[in-house]
């Protein structure tokens, strides 16, 4: 399934970053506790992993909330002039190894939301937005390619690798 490509407009951006700051401070006055932290960071992984995906049902969902939820409210709260569209993000370089490890990875995520309270719930979901956004910024797909994605890559092609298929 090909994907079409989405661009983060800068009210879209506006939109991640303050629910970004707002997850961030609620987790640090809540004590900053670390199941807290590990929802927040397992959305936000999740997301930018969707987001970096080149098609696929992942790779469509983040470009779909992105493109029907984050720049539309964005936009709406920033006002006119935020509908300018960032910079189109280059390919990340994800190879199948990598989404089937991006699969497993949401399939994990999954399974902590399904035995999570609705506070931890709000923070993945929170993560998963602010992901999602991050990964169509130029800097973090440009980052996130030369680190992020080897590793998935690899982790991907160690769990197809074990896989019979004769």
């Amino acid at each position: 399934m090909s994907v079409t490509p989405a661009q983060l407009s800068l009210g879209g951006l506006a939109l991640a970053a303050a629910v970004l700051v707002f997850t961030l401070v609620r987790w640090w006055r809540a004590g900053h506790e670390m199941p807290s932290a590990a929802a927040i960071a397992g959305g936000l992984l999740i997301g930018l992993l969707s987001a970096l995906c080149s098609g696929g049902l992942l790779g469509w969902a983040a470009r779909r909330t992105v493109s029907s939820f984050t720049n539309p409210l964005g936009d709406a709260v920033s006002g006119e002039g935020s509908s300018w569209l960032l910079p189109q993000t280059a390919p990340s370089g994800m190879s199948p190894g990598g989404a089937v490890a991006t699969a497993v990875l949401l399939a994990v995520l999954v399974l902590a939301w399904r035995c999570c309270d609705n506070y931890l719930r709000a923070r993945i979901a929170a993560g998963a937005l602010v992901g999602s956004a991050a990964g169509l910024i130029g800097a973090v797909s440009g980052l996130a390619a030369r680190t992020l994605i080897p590793a998935v890559n690899h982790l991907g092609d160690q769990i197809v690798a074990r896989v019979p298929f004769q």
